[in-house]
C-alpha cells in the first residue's frame, strides 16, 4: 500500500510503512553517492532542536498545545532511538543541509500524526514545513544541529583526552628509572629516561586538551531564529530566548544565544577552529605513534627499547612477528583527521554572501573526525600504551655505546676537545671515556661525577 504526496514538482507515490515523504523521497533519488547516512548523535539532535522549537513556538503562542504535544512526543521517540531507519539521507547531499532537514521535518511530522492516531501523509493536521518547522529554516537549523552535534562529540572526546593524559603520565613515572640515550637527527644525544619521554607526550596532550576546550565554547553560540539570512524573520515571540532555555535543558549543555545572527550563519569558522585543535591533537598523536614504532623496531636489528602488547599476529608468512598494529592504525586515523582539517576549511571558506552551502561537507568531516579521534585514543591507551615496558637491558647496552654522553663532558673538557675525542672515539672503536682521561685534563672523579650529573633522575 501506498500514499500519495505532492511538492511544486508533482506528485510521487510513498509506502505506507515508512513515515518520511516526498522531499526525502526526491532527495535519496538524486544523491546516491557514499551509503553514509547521518548517525545517532544528528538524529538525536535534531530531534533536540525539534522539540525545543515546537514549545518555543507554543510559549509564543504560534503552535496550539495539542499539535506542540504531538511533536514533542515524536521527538521523544526519536531521541530514544525509534525511527532512526527513516533518516535516509546520504551525506553528501543538497547544499546547506536542506534535505536533511527535511527529511527530520516529515519524519517527526508522520510521528506525530501516529502520536494522534492519525495516518502520514495527513498533513492538514500536523505539516512538515508548517509546524514541525515552523520558526525554521535549514539555514539556522542545520548549522545549530551541527553546534549541537559536535558539542557533545568534542565533550566526549575531551573526557577520553583526560584519560589519556593520566595514562601517559602513569606511564612516564612507572618507567623514569629506565635510562636511554637521547636522540636528535636520528643521531645520538645527551641522555634521556623513557618516564621523560611519556611525560612530554603529556604535555603535549594538555596543550591540546586546553585547545579542544577553548574552541568547543566558541560552538555554543546558536544560530536558532535566524531562519533563512539572520534577520530572524517569521519567527515567533522571543523564539530565541525559549528556544535556548529548552535545548540547553534537553541536552544539559549551557548553548548561548548568538549576538549576531547574521554573521554566525554566514561564518564557517567556529567550526573550522574546532576542527584545527582536532587536527593538532592528530599531529601530537601521530608524532607520538611515529615515535613508539620507532622505539619498538627490531627486535633484532632495530632500536628496541620498548616492550609493547601482541594483539594480533604480524605476518602471513614470517612466523612469530608482532607489528605495532595498533600505533598503525593510530596514525591512519590522525592523517584522516589532518586530511578532513583541509576539507573543512576549504568548505568554510566557500560560502557566498548571506549562506555557506557547505555544511553538509563541514558537518560529515568535522564530526567524522571527533568520532574517530575518540575511539583511535581509546584503542592507543587500552591496547597499546597501558602495556608498553621498557627494554632496560637494551637501554643500558645503547646508553653504554651512545656518544651523546660526551657533551657531558663540555663543561670541563671545552666544545673543541670533546668534538675531537667524539670523532678519534668513531675512528678507533675507544671509549670515550678512555680518550678523556688520555688528555690529562679530566681526573676519573671528575669523568664519573660529569656522568651522573647528566642523567636525569
Amino acid at each position: 500500500m501506498s500514499r500519495k504526496e505532492r511538492d511544486v514538482l508533482g506528485e510521487i507515490e510513498i509506502p505506507d510503512n515508512v513515515l518520511y515523504g516526498v522531499n526525502t523521497r526526491r532527495a535519496m533519488d538524486n544523491f546516491q553517492i557514499s551509503g553514509l547516512k547521518a548517525d545517532s548523535d544528528h538524529i538525536a539532535s535534531m530531534a533536540q532542536i525539534k522539540r525545543s522549537a515546537a514549545i518555543a513556538n507554543f510559549l509564543g503562542k504560534k503552535l496550539d498545545e495539542k499539535k506542540k504535544d504531538a511533536i514533542v512526543k515524536a521527538c521523544d521517540a526519536i531521541i530514544g532511538g525509534k525511527y532512526h531507519d527513516q533518516f535516509m539521507i546520504d551525506v553528501y547531499q543538497a547544499g546547506a543541509g536542506t534535505s536533511f532537514n527535511m527529511n527530520a521535518n516529515e519524519v517527526i511530522a508522520n510521528a506525530a500524526l501516529l502520536e494522534m492516531g492519525e495516518k502520514p501523509g495527513k498533513y492538514e493536521t500536523i505539516h512538515p514545513n508548517d509546524h514541525v518547522n515552523m520558526s525554521q529554516s535549514t539555514n539556522d537549523i542545520y548549522p545549530t544541529m551541527i553546534r549541537v552535534t559536535a558539542a557533545k562529540k568534542s565533550i566526549r572526546l575531551q573526557k577520553e583526552l583526560n584519560v589519556f593524559i593520566k595514562n601517559l603520565k602513569e606511564k612516564g613515572n612507572e618507567l623514569m628509572h629506565v635510562v636511554k640515550p637521547g636522540r636528535t637527527h636520528l643521531q645520538d644525544a645527551a641522555p634521556v629516561t623513557l618516564g621523560l619521554e611519556f611525560l612530554a607526550y603529556s604535555y603535549a596532550m594538555e596543550n591540546d586538551l586546553e585547545e579542544l576546550e577553548w574552541a568547543t565554547e566558541r560552538i555554543m553560540e546558536l544560530n536558532a531564529g535566524g531562519t533563512a539570512v539572520g534577520t530572524g524573520i517569521n519567527t515567533s515571540p522571543n523564539f530565541k530566548e525559549n528556544f535556548i532555555k529548552e535545548i540547553s535543558e534537553a541536552t544539559n549543555l549551557n548553548f548561548q544565544k548568538s549576538p549576531n545572527l547574521m554573521g554566525i550563519m554566514q561564518s564557517m569558522t567556529d567550526f573550522s577552529r574546532l576542527m584545527n585543535a582536532t587536527a593538532n591533537l592528530a599531529l601530537d598523536v601521530t608524532k607520538m605513534a611515529n615515535d613508539i614504532r620507532l622505539l619498538y623496531s627490531g627486535p633484532g636489528a632495530g632500536i628496541h627499547e620498548i616492550n609493547i602488547p601482541a594483539v594480533q599476529q604480524g605476518s602471513s608468512i614470517m612466523p612469530g612477528k608482532v607489528n605495532p598494529s595498533i600505533a598503525e592504525a593510530m596514525n591512519m586515523i590522525c592523517h584522516s583527521t589532518l586530511g578532513a582539517q583541509q576539507a573543512v576549511n576549504f568548505s568554510a571558506q566557500a560560502g557566498q554572501l548571506e549562506l555557506n552551502v557547505m555544511m553538509p561537507h563541514i558537518d560529515f568531516e568535522l564530526c567524522r573526525s571527533l568520532d574517530i579521534m575518540t575511539s583511535g585514543l581509546k584503542m592507543f591507551r587500552e591496547k597499546l600504551i597501558s602495556g608498553i615496558t621498557g627494554n632496560e637491558e637494551v637501554c643500558r647496552e645503547h646508553l653504554s655505546r651512545s656518544f651523546g654522553s660526551a657533551a657531558l663532558l663540555n663543561p670541563v673538557l671545552g666544545y673543541d676537545t670533546v668534538a675531537v675525542i667524539v670523532r678519534e672515539a668513531i675512528t678507533t672503536g675507544k671509549s670515550i671515556k678512555e680518550l678523556a682521561l688520555k688528555t690529562g685534563k679530566i681526573t676519573q672523579k671528575q669523568f664519573d661525577e660529569a656522568m651522573r650529573k647528566g642523567v636525569p633522575g
